[in-house]
């Protein structure tokens, strides 16, 4: 028999997640899905390309409202 501790922890598979899911509770899998997910560090490509994707929205707003103006003429 494993105990789990905060320095020695398994990862545990779908199965095994799907299991422990579907036998909780009501209140027990709500109190669950409660539980918070810290924000992922994003390194320098990743930055980089949401940053690219951020702009592209932009200017694709931007396009559509120029269409929308010029169109309602």
């Amino acid at each position: 028999m494993t105990t789990r501790t905060a320095e020695n922890h398994e990862r545990i598979d779908a199965a095994e997640q799907d299991l422990v899911l579907s036998t909780l509770e009501p209140d027990q899998l709500a109190e669950a899905k409660k539980q918070r997910v810290p924000r992922r560090r994003l390194k320098g490509r990743e930055l980089l390309i949401l940053w690219c994707l951020r702009a592209y929205l932009l200017f694709m707003v931007a396009v559509v409202i120029y269409q929308v103006w010029t169109g309602a003429r």
